[in-house]
């Protein structure tokens, strides 16, 4: 599978790091993370086309969140997506942005307007959030694209997962064009609801690539969804002087990003291809050990312990 240019089956696994919480309403934060992270080596920039803020209703509920002191903040819910509404056309230089600096693109859609403005502007993939695996028109919708799609499974069912990729099965002209996603608790929640064996499972079970969404305080996930198997890690992106912000506690401070890649990068490569073949004729190592006689042995003497021990290095 190919994002734009990038395939997703190289040696290494696709790093997308999520600007598209932290800069609200303010292009230029947007375009100084793009390029903080072009600068990085980052390949792809994923977002969200959140740009209707009635996908949440008005006077819904209290939304909290933790700030990097991990002090709880709490927020109405229609409030803080009113907050982060931008315009499509605000997109559209985000988008046009990182294509002048040949960079890919990912977004995050959230109706079937968002999804034809990314197709029409060029995107690489899309992505169904976790919030919306139920939303069929929405899915459906996205498979006729024929675009790569990810698909979040946080907070679903092993029934709610397959059905929503069956509405995808039912659309879409490609069938190698779906990764499945999973998609952790973030913090409070205790590390052994993270289940990382459950990411491997889910592409055993429906027979996909599979990557992490990551929500650990830290970057330990990513190196084990890296030895894991992940084809893609997605981790928020934050700047580095923003301490209180939904997902601030569990982003990755842009100034970060290059050694975490490199790191996961590494692992991956360390993997290996899980056999080993030596050539006869390499340089072996100095301190392999030889028999080596106690005392001048003769014709016809028997070879053992009492007249011959180990040293090396190898002489003969």
């Amino acid at each position: 599978m190919k994002f734009g240019k990038i395939n997703t089956d190289s040696s290494s696994p696709i790093f997308l790091p999520d600007i598209g919480t932290f800069f609200n309403k303010n292009l230029n934060t947007a375009f100084d993370l793009i390029s903080k992270l072009k600068k990085s080596k980052v390949k792809i920039i994923k977002g969200e086309i959140l740009h209707n803020a009635d996908i949440c209703l008005r006077n819904s509920f209290l939304v909290n969140f933790f700030d990097k002191n991990k002090k709880k903040k709490g927020e109405d819910y229609r409030s803080l997506i009113e907050r982060k509404v931008n315009t499509l056309k605000t997109y559209k230089q985000i988008i046009d942005y990182c294509k002048n600096l040949n960079l890919e693109t990912i977004f995050s859609v959230y109706d079937i307007e968002g999804a034809k403005f990314a197709k029409s502007n060029g995107v690489s993939a899309l992505k169904i959030a976790s919030s919306n695996i139920v939303h069929k028109p929405l899915i459906s919708f996205c498979a006729k694209l024929n675009l790569p799609i990810i698909i979040d499974t946080g907070d679903s069912t092993i029934e709610e997962i397959d059905r929503a990729i069956g509405w995808w099965k039912c659309e879409s002209k490609k069938s190698g064009h779906l990764i499945i996603e999973h998609s952790p608790y973030p913090y409070p929640e205790s590390l052994d609801n993270h289940n990382l064996n459950f990411m491997v499972n889910l592409g055993k079970i429906f027979n996909l690539p599979y990557g992490l969404s990551d929500h650990h305080v830290g970057n330990e996930m990513l190196y084990a969804a890296t030895a894991m198997g992940a084809t893609i890690l997605e981790k928020g992106v934050s700047p580095d002087e923003l301490h209180s912000e939904q997902d601030i506690l569990h982003s990755l401070p842009v100034s970060q990003v290059q050694l975490v890649m490199k790191k996961c990068n590494n692992i991956k490569q360390a993997m290996g291809n899980s056999f080993r073949y030596l050539s006869p004729n390499r340089k072996k190592k100095i301190s392999r050990m030889c028999l080596v006689a106690k005392k001048n042995l003769e014709r016809g003497d028997l070879i053992n312990l009492k007249n011959v021990t180990f040293s090396f290095p190898v002489k003969g």
